[in-house]
Formats: C-alpha cells, sequence, structure tokens
C-alpha cells in the first residue's frame, strides 16, 4: 500500500511539474495530441510566424510481424516529443524519384504547419500526399511552410509505406475480415483518422479538410474520394496529375497476388513459411527485387480487393453508383507531363518519326492507326514532342478529363486546370503550389504565378470554389465546353481542353462516356 501511495504521489508531482513547465514556455509552441505532448519550433526561429511540428507518429511502427500487416494507431509515449526534425523517409530503392535523407521501415509519421494567427473556428486544412509512382517519395521533400503562412491553412504532410511494403498482397495473409494489400492506402487513411481527431490542437478546423496531391498522391487522393473508410474524414480534394480510374496502373486482386507471389518465391524459394521468411528479410531487398522490371518497377500499384475499406470495386464503378465523396474538386495537368520521366532517364525520347510509328504500333494494337492519324507529325524535328505529347495525353491529361465529367454528371462541383507555364512538365507546379523554388522543377518562381496558385488552392481549401481576390475568374467545369484554368504568368481561362485528342482517347478506350 504505501508503495502504491508513493508511485502515485510521483505521478501527481510529475504531472505538476510538466504543467509547471509549460507554462514558462511559449505555449503555442507545446501541443497534446492523443499519444501526449509535443514540441515544435518557429520557422525561422522567429515568435510569430509559422509554428513547425515535424516527424509525428501517427501508427505504431510497422515492423517485425506488423511488416504487410494493417496500420495499427500510435501508442503513446512520456513526457514530451520533441516535433523538430522530419522522421525517415518510407523505405525505398535509391533513383530519380526518391526522396534524399535517412530512410527506415519505421517511417509512419506527419508533420504538421501551422500559421501563428488562427481564426475563430479554426483555420482550414491542408493534407497533402507525395507522389512517386507508389515505391518512391517522403514528405520530408515539401515544406508547407509559405503555403500555411501564405494562406493562413494548416498544412500536412505525410509518409506511407511503398512498394512492396505497402502493396504486398498473399492469400496467407489474409483471413476474418481483412484481406492483405493496399497497406500503403491504409496508412494514408489512418492519417486522415489522426488528422480528424487531433489537428485542432493547432488549430486546424477537423470538419474543413481539403486532401491534395500529386501524381500518385493524386491518385491516392482519388482513392480516398471513393474509399468507404474514408468517407467522412474529407471535405473537398484537389488532384494535381493523376486519377483513379485510368491511365495510372491499378491492379486485380489476382495480379496483386501474382505479384508478391513471385516475390515470395524468389527470395524465399525453400522457406516453409515464406510470410514469415519475408519479414526476416531487410527491408530494402524487397523493395530492390523486380525493381527493373518494368518504367517504374516491379508493378506494386493500389488494388481492388472485394469488401476493403479501400477500394472494394473498380473506382469508376463506384463513382457511377454514387459510392464516393462527392465534395468539390479540383482538377488537372501539367502541358507536357512525360517530358520529366524522360529528363530524368527513365522514358526513352525517340528522334524520328519512323520510330515514334514504330513505338505506337507495338504499344497500341488495334489503335496504333488512329493514334497515328493523331500523332504523327510530319518532319522528325517534331516526333519527340508528338510523344510527349502522346502519352501526356493517354496517362494523365484525357483520363483527368473524363474523370471530371464522370464525377460532374453525378453532381460534383468541379474546376480543371491545365498548367502550362514553363517546360510544364510533370511536378512543376508543385514548387507554385508550396511556394518554394526548386533546383530541378522550378529555379525561380515566376512570382505573378506563384500568387495566383497559392490564391487559389488555399481559397478552394477555405470556401470550396477556387475563388480569389484579385485573380482571373476560373469557371466550374462543363463538359460541353470544357472550360478550364490555363495557369501561367498571365493566367487566363480557356475552353475545349486537347478536346481532339481527349475525345479520340474516350473513343479508343472509354467508349461508354
Amino acid at each position: 500500500m504505501k508503495n502504491q501511495r508513493w508511485k502515485g504521489l510521483a505521478r501527481l508531482l510529475g504531472m505538476v511539474w510538466l504543467g509547471v513547465w509549460l507554462a514558462g514556455c511559449h505555449e503555442d509552441l507545446y501541443v497534446k495530441v492523443e499519444s501526449g505532448w509535443l514540441k515544435g519550433v518557429w520557422a525561422d526561429d522567429t515568435k510569430g510566424n509559422t509554428r513547425i511540428f515535424l516527424g509525428i507518429p501517427y501508427a505504431t511502427p510497422p515492423v517485425g510481424d506488423l511488416r504487410f500487416a494493417p496500420p495499427q494507431p500510435a501508442q503513446r509515449w512520456r513526457g514530451v516529443k520533441r516535433a523538430d526534425q522530419f522522421s525517415p523517409s518510407c523505405v525505398q530503392r535509391q533513383g530519380a524519384l526518391s526522396a534524399p535523407g535517412a530512410q527506415s521501415e519505421d517511417c509512419l509519421t506527419l508533420n504538421v504547419y501551422a500559421p501563428a494567427q488562427i481564426p475563430v473556428g479554426g483555420a482550414p486544412v491542408m493534407v497533402f500526399i507525395h507522389g512517386g509512382a507508389f515505391i518512391a517519395g517522403g514528405s520530408s521533400q515539401y515544406n508547407g511552410r509559405r503555403l500555411a503562412d501564405t494562406g493562413n491553412v494548416v498544412v500536412v504532410t505525410l509518409n506511407y509505406r511503398l512498394g512492396a511494403l505497402g502493396f504486398f498482397s498473399h492469400p496467407e495473409l489474409d483471413g476474418g475480415a481483412v484481406s492483405s494489400g493496399n497497406a500503403g492506402l491504409l496508412d494514408q487513411q489512418l492519417a486522415l483518422r489522426w488528422v480528424r481527431r487531433n489537428i485542432r490542437a493547432f488549430g486546424g478546423n477537423p470538419k474543413q479538410v481539403t486532401l491534395f496531391g500529386q501524381s500518385a498522391g493524386s491518385a491516392s487522393v482519388c482513392v480516398q474520394m471513393v474509399a468507404p473508410g474514408s468517407r467522412n474524414l474529407v471535405q473537398q480534394f484537389i488532384l494535381e496529375s493523376g486519377v483513379c480510374t485510368g491511365g495510372l496502373q491499378f491492379l486485380s486482386q489476382q495480379q496483386a497476388q501474382g505479384i508478391s507471389s513471385a516475390m515470395a518465391a524468389s527470395l524465399c524459394p525453400d522457406a516453409d513459411d515464406r510470410i514469415a521468411c519475408l519479414r526476416t528479410l531487410e527491408p530494402l531487398q524487397l523493395m530492390e527485387w523486380g525493381a527493373t522490371n518494368t518504367l517504374f518497377g516491379a508493378g506494386w500499384a493500389p488494388t481492388v480487393i472485394a469488401g476493403s475499406a479501400v477500394l472494394p470495386a473498380p473506382a469508376q464503378e463506384l463513382i457511377a453508383a454514387g459510392q464516393y465523396n462527392p465534395g468539390p474538386v479540383m482538377i488537372g495537368t501539367n502541358l507536357n507531363e512525360w517530358g520529366l520521366f524522360q529528363s530524368i532517364g527513365i522514358a526513352p525520347p525517340v528522334s524520328t518519326v519512323a520510330q515514334l510509328s514504330a513505338l505506337i504500333d507495338s504499344q497500341f494494337g488495334p489503335a496504333a492507326p488512329a493514334l497515328k492519324a493523331a500523332y504523327l507529325p510530319p518532319v522528325d524535328a517534331l516526333a519527340n514532342l508528338a510523344l510527349i505529347r502522346l502519352f501526356t495525353d493517354s496517362v494523365f491529361r484525357c483520363p483527368s478529363r473524363t474523370f471530371a465529367r464522370q464525377i460532374q454528371r453525378q453532381g460534383s462541383p468541379v474546376w480543371l486546370y491545365s498548367f502550362e507555364e514553363g517546360y510544364a512538365f510533370h511536378a512543376m507546379e508543385l514548387p507554385y503550389v508550396f511556394g518554394n523554388p526548386s533546383p530541378v522543377l522550378a529555379p525561380v518562381l515566376v512570382e505573378p504565378l506563384r500568387e495566383t496558385v497559392q490564391a487559389y488552392w488555399t481559397a478552394f481549401a477555405a470556401t470550396g470554389e477556387p475563388t480569389a481576390a484579385n485573380q482571373p475568374f476560373w469557371p466550374p467545369y462543363d463538359e460541353v465546353s470544357d472550360q478550364h484554368m490555363v495557369l501561367k504568368a498571365a493566367s487566363d481561362a480557356g475552353h475545349h481542353l486537347a478536346q481532339p485528342a481527349c475525345d479520340l482517347w474516350d473513343a479508343l478506350l472509354n467508349p461508354a462516356t
């Protein structure tokens, strides 16, 4: 009994000491979330601007028996956790799309950038999902400070499991109501639940959340838009260069299990329990397997799994049935998306019309004659530009237009854009969205465009419409005129976006649309 009294007294004194200590500190930097206390930092060490909280765990480390498993909520910690450094990025093979710096299997963290001045009722929240073909990237690549400060919004960036660790699907893991696969998408979903429960501590409004992402991150936003498990976690969506209804690769459960079984047989051929064997291997060994099979590796991708909380059916079927979050949507692409993949050396160029013609024949089969009539240029000097346009249209621009039409027909408010500044390769809008120059993507920002893009994005987060003071009016989308906003140094509204090309792709690939 005496020991219990001493322990109780010690806990009480500890709580009193913590309260006194916090009271003597800059209270804005100390926040309490469900797992414990956090201490952030002021941007530039100057009180009064953006508060930054980095490397916050939202899940239990997915290691050991939790490798390949659905994520579990973060455990509590004692004392005050310093939140002044990024956590490692999730494990990934080094390459042109990979995140720099440390990486670890213990990576399920997020970062919060919160403005010093919070409006009554809380600030709008913008949650960003990074791209990287579902095999690369990390939240440390995106500094949300300027977006938070400029737009008076709370910005959240997050990590999620990639490649084999994020999309492994195997019958031996399946049981009960849970089917394996899409762990990386479940990570995103758990992070959104964390935001809903904790973001008010940072000044954010949990009922005013915009989910936005780019490339694979944009496709992830699209998935969370149709996912039953995310239905009430987000109010509106921004999709930058990627959808979940065409263009980017998605898998059936049979395809996903085929890839996973091939990896298990390759890496653990003699094991009686191949899953247990895979859980003992170094995580990078799993990520290296099949890395050179295709343009983006072994083929890991989101998987349609019947009855799941993520993709219980193909996204286009869920949308057609009205089984999706009908909140407002901004969606768009860049003028020359495919140019990025050529510039980083993972997609080959062509130098002649004959080479382009042969490529179309080899990749598009019966559709080749119609595509050659539409895309083959008159001279060799234009061949590679035509190739960039061909894959930009087929992978990004036209699937995005089709998606915009699908959800607009269902009654969702939609705004469409085309980013056309500079080379306008894939990802080149991101420096303008976050307001940070990039040595590779945009060493110098065109300041009027930076102001325009951030004004549209944050106005949408605040009101559900990209209507911003002192900026050109952005008309809502309708499929009759394909009206959209052209984002460039002098932005303006446009009509009939890539209409002949996208009408052709719709006729070839989506004859029912």
